[in-house]
């Protein structure tokens, strides 16, 4: 699926959660850091989840601090002119288990209290 066709179901809130895994996310990140100044981008990620989430009855699901912290490392690892198969191959470490790949930038005590809050790093600087 496309990043253009991930976000059209986002918005839609008519994609199948099946379809919107850990993955997925990565993938409307970086859609949306190539069409958007980075604080629109970011932004529009957490409207897109948010409103998703909720359409499912699952807006527990949505954490602001761990959405925020994703996007902003994608935004960090992008290169201008590359497209999202050669970024996907580049940053296999993206595509792992999030909160782990967070760990190294946020205690458990911060993401705990980050889940309505977008809250900066207390550990590792996200750049």
């Amino acid at each position: 699926m496309t990043g253009a066709e991930l976000i059209a179901g986002l918005a839609a809130g008519s994609l199948p959660p099946a379809h919107f895994n850990h993955a997925a996310h990565v993938q409307v990140a970086w859609e949306l850091l190539r069409q958007l100044p980075p604080a629109q981008a970011e932004a529009r990620f957490c409207e897109l989840i948010l409103a998703y989430v909720r359409a499912l009855g699952a807006e527990p699901k949505f954490h602001r601090t761990l959405s925020l912290a994703l996007l902003r490392l994608i935004a960090a690892r992008m290169r201008p002119d590359e497209d999202w198969p050669r970024f996907q191959q580049r940053c296999p470490e993206l595509f792992g288990d999030a909160r782990n790949l967070l760990a190294r930038h946020y205690s458990p005590q911060a993401l705990a209290a980050g889940r309505d809050q977008d809250l900066p790093p207390d550990l590792l600087p996200l750049s």
